[in-house]
């Protein structure tokens, strides 16, 4: 009863696919419209829209703009000046960030961080401080007044010497990494929230003045690592839907879904373009008419691969019915009169 049921939620034969990209590309393009004649404008964030659209639909790692929306525990979120203390407690500082300027010196072997000392003093920080985090590289330091002097002698060459300088300007000595900033927010019922700039969605559920129920990353790869596929589903819906929600736009949920389901279909999530399902396509026919039809032709070939006939695109392609609609039909038909049944896909059989 309930596989029967489950067939009846849909007419048999819909293109529900086609529907459905349909249905999101309608939306789009007015998207991009209305995001064009109303940029400037305050009231609309123009860095979302269509660009945050096509960084959901493509599953892309590496985000512009990732941010957390962390909500806090009620002892934090009723107290403004712990919500604030909370909020720069997580705010990730590196060494460049206390750094005046640096000077490298092949003959010595030696790198010289000018630190400043007004910044130093702002953070809490002191000089042993900055050595203790420095001690795990395995390297000289010392200490001449305002200056951090950093010498290793196994640097051969002055390449090395600079690279050795990257790695300690990007050393950790506060802070969440990939947090860059953090912005106190209150909600219309007077609790505090936080939005950061950069994310780390891992680090942040560990602490405890954090309600792990409510925060979320609006990165889906970091999202689906951290909470699993399911969560990284029910963010691609609600970030569609809230794209789309805020120029006043409305996609019936069954096509968000439709699409959501189809790119976490194997427990990771995959975009819809040539990286993604439409690249890794059964049908040769159907990779090629999407985009670089060359390539996959070549490939075809060179791996003798077949085309199963199975999907629109490719029998669109051959001059074939395609098996949605009443091409899905299958029908018996008699020949002459002598009883042969044979089934046909929808096209009539010459006598």
């Amino acid at each position: 009863m309930e596989k029967i049921y489950k067939r009846s939620l849909v007419t048999p034969g819909e293109a529900v696919g086609v529907i459905a990209a349909q249905s999101i590309g309608e939306a789009s393009t007015q998207l991009t419209l209305r995001t064009k004649h109303a940029a400037g404008l305050a009231v609309i964030n123009t860095t979302t829209g269509l660009p945050r659209l096509v960084e959901i639909f493509d599953a892309k790692k590496d985000i512009p703009t990732p941010f957390i929306d962390i909500y806090l525990n009620s002892e934090y979120s009723k107290s403004k000046e712990k919500a604030s203390a909370f909020a720069n407690k997580i705010i990730e500082i590196k060494i460049e960030d206390i750094t005046t300027s640096y000077t490298v010196s092949p003959r010595k072997k030696e790198i010289v961080l000018v630190i400043d000392k007004d910044v130093l003093k702002e953070y809490g920080f002191t000089m042993k401080e900055i050595i203790s985090h420095l001690s795990r590289m395995k390297i000289s330091t010392s200490v001449e007044g305002d200056k951090l002097l950093v010498v290793d002698k196994s640097a051969s060459d002055v390449k090395k010497l600079i690279r050795l300088r990257n790695k300690i300007v990007n050393v950790n000595i506060s802070g969440v990494p990939g947090i860059s900033r953090a912005i106190l927010n209150q909600d219309k019922e007077g609790n505090y929230w936080i939005k950061t700039i950069g994310t780390n969605l891992a680090e942040i559920l560990k602490m405890d003045e954090v309600d792990v129920s409510k925060t979320v990353s609006n990165d889906i790869i970091e999202v689906s690592k951290v909470l699993g596929i399911e969560a990284a589903r029910n963010l691609i819906i609600e970030e569609v839907r809230g794209t789309l929600e805020n120029v006043g736009l409305t996609v019936d949920n069954r096509h968000i879904f439709l699409i959501a389901d189809a790119m976490c279909l194997d427990g990771t999530v995959r975009g819809i373009g040539r990286y993604g399902l439409s690249g890794e396509a059964e049908s040769v026919l159907a990779r090629a008419s999407f985009e670089v039809p060359f390539k996959h032709l070549i490939e075809a070939g060179l791996y003798h691969e077949s085309d199963p006939f199975k999907y629109v695109a490719n029998n669109i392609v051959s001059n074939q019915v395609i098996p949605v609609g009443t091409g899905e039909v299958k029908l018996v038909v008699k020949e002459n009169g002598k009883g042969n049944n044979e089934e046909s896909s929808g096209e009539d059989k010459k006598q």
